[in-house]
């Protein structure tokens, strides 16, 4: 090195304020040895010193530095504002900040970070400029990777159907999508995960199960999946820590459409189990007059064959008793059971809302069906889907009379309540009592649709050891009333 670069370096090392001035030679070894790429230029922009470390980084030989101007490194890509702006500041005796594109000797580019000071003599004025050069190629792809990768990442989110949302170890949103979002704007602005109570409910989302919420004046039923997320940590206090704040990862699929098929289904599978119910105790009523009917001639052949003696010598009159008797057992085989399902305790809430189901949008169109419970808490006992039918049977009763009547409103109130033993359900109207002929004579119970359904709905309580009760409105209409008896009135337990 000769004794002008030597004078420039101690020169340069006093002016920028040498670490010790008894050791001048101590900050010129820490500038050579220095891993960060070093400059200093005169006032007319020519480098006089550059160390080690910048010429491994651009490929250029100290030689071929000295008294340079450093925009041999300019590579064209760097706006001429920027320069501008630096300038600027550096004349103003500022400190400059920023990124330029250099290029190296073999003419490859790269991304440098440089910080350039002004050198202050004694008296006040600039001398040199000071320059540190970072390479930060590799960590500007890094980060425009790692932006590319969140960018990807957004993008696919929200283009899943499904909400996506991850939590912290508190629960507390870190991350959420476009579907998300839109959920939470249908619940008027709230947190959706507050509205389905995540935490409290995090055991019944990991069973499967579909949770309802009100959304725009509509129930819209949703899936909560959930599962744990790797990941690092990214404060600087957990740097010698070998794990991460635990994080979860939630999606949310509405399952509307699926339950209201699901609905439909069990709807359908319902009316058809309703429609067994009946036709069975319509065949088993049916079958109970004929072995009615049928006992009259056989009671008179049996007294016939009495009176003729025990020699039985009158071969048609035992011929047609066999027969008769034949016929008459016959018929008992062919009375099937009403037993077609087990008798189980349910509640009647549910209940009610099948009913709902099935005969409110009936209701619509002519009138008003108002279903309600003295308690949410009544339970019955039985086969459900009998007592369903009985009540099928009278509401199909009420549409088919009110609809014989032109433009009338027909109002229809059931009503559930426990008294002294029972559950007793009420059934009104207000259908006029003109409208119904049903005990005009005996002989109008045989009439096809005149009265069959109560003789079906008498069978039916009856298998339940229940009662029925069918008298006339003071006001006008009908009120029906079954009484079945509560388990315990039926098993003598507790209650």
């Amino acid at each position: 090195m000769t004794m002008n670069l030597m004078t420039d370096v101690v020169s340069a090392a006093q002016i920028a304020g040498m670490l010790s001035r008894q050791h001048p030679t101590l900050f010129f070894t820490l500038i050579e040895q220095a891993p960060v790429a070093i400059t200093l230029t005169d006032t007319d922009a020519r480098m006089v010193y550059a160390n080690p470390a910048f010429c491994r980084q651009t490929g250029y030989a100290l030689e071929q530095l000295l008294h340079q101007n450093p925009r041999m490194l300019a590579s064209q890509q760097t706006p001429a504002a920027v320069y501008k702006e630096m300038w600027q500041t550096l004349m103003q005796g500022h400190a400059w900040h920023g990124q330029l594109i250099n290029c190296r000797i073999d003419g490859s580019l790269y991304l440098a970070d440089i910080d350039i000071t002004p050198v202050i003599n004694d008296v006040g004025e600039v001398q040199h400029y000071m320059a540190m050069h970072r390479d930060i190629s590799d960590k500007y792809a890094l980060e425009q990777r790692l932006r590319n990768h969140m960018t990807l990442m957004v993008a696919v989110l929200n283009n899943i159907p499904a909400a996506v949302v991850v939590v912290d170890e508190n629960d507390q949103i870190v991350l959420d999508n476009l579907a998300y979002k839109t959920l939470c704007a249908d619940c008027g602005g709230r947190e959706l995960l507050t509205l389905l109570d995540y935490p409290a409910q995090k055991s019944r989302f990991n069973e499967g199960q579909v949770m309802p919420v009100a959304m725009r004046g509509a129930v819209r039923w949703l899936s909560v999946n959930s599962w744990a997320l790797p990941g690092v940590s990214e404060e600087a206090s957990r740097y010698f820590i070998d794990t991460a704040l635990p994080r979860t990862l939630i999606m949310i699929a509405d399952c509307t459409q699926q339950q209201h098929q699901q609905q439909l289904g069990r709807i359908d599978q319902l009316k058809q189990q309703i429609t067994t119910g009946k036709l069975l105790a319509a065949i088993r009523e049916s079958l109970d007059a004929a072995l009615i009917q049928l006992n009259c001639p056989l009671n008179m052949l049996a007294a016939a064959r009495r009176l003729n003696g025990a020699d039985r010598s009158n071969i048609a009159l035992e011929a047609a008793w066999r027969e008769g008797e034949e016929a008459l057992a016959r018929l008992q085989r062919c009375r099937p059971s009403l037993d077609f399902e087990m008798p189980a305790i349910w509640p009647l809430q549910p209940l009610f809302d099948d009913v709902r189901a099935l005969y409110q949008h009936l209701f619509t169109p002519i009138g008003a069906l108002d279903i309600e419970l003295d308690s949410p808490h009544l339970v019955g006992f039985g086969q459900r889907t009998q007592l369903l039918a009985c009540l099928s049977l009278w509401l199909d009763r009420t549409l088919a009379l009110a609809a014989d009547i032109p433009a009338f409103q027909l109002m229809t109130q059931l009503f559930a309540r426990e008294e002294q033993g029972w559950i007793c359900f009420y059934f009104e109207d207000n259908i006029p009592l003109t409208q119904v002929r049903y005990t005009a004579s005996p002989d109008d119970f045989n009439v096809p649709g005149k009265g069959m359904e109560i003789r079906l709905i008498q069978t039916l309580v009856a298998h339940h050891r229940g009662a029925i009760d069918l008298h006339s409105r003071s006001g006008g209409g009908t009120c029906l009333t079954l009484r079945l008896p509560l388990f315990y009135e039926l098993t003598g337990g507790p209650r």
